[in-house]
């Protein structure tokens, strides 16, 4: 089981990345969601994983970048299980 999934729903993830990336550990994921999908970088920020809701990325309408791994419901859930814990940002 991993470790944390930083769900980022109110905060873009290089705002994010800037106040808390103290806090992002080697095992650690981020899931982004809503509008923050639409202010991702075009390079990962990162070397943790970067997901994303297939029907976020969808309703949007934006392109994500190749970096960001989409999930669909199903998936989702699961993403969510097999971490240890998640915080919502």
């Amino acid at each position: 089981m991993t470790s944390t999934l930083h769900w980022l729903r109110n905060t873009a993830l290089t705002q994010w990345l800037a106040q808390y990336s103290h806090l992002l550990g080697n095992r650690d994921a981020l899931l982004i969601s809503g509008e923050q999908l639409g202010q991702l970088p075009d390079k990962p920020p990162v070397k943790q994983s970067i997901y994303a809701r297939k029907n976020d990325a969808e309703c949007l309408g934006n392109t994500l970048p190749t970096y960001v791994m989409l999930k669909s419901d199903e998936e989702w859930v699961e993403l969510v299980l097999s971490f240890r814990q998640q915080i919502t940002w």
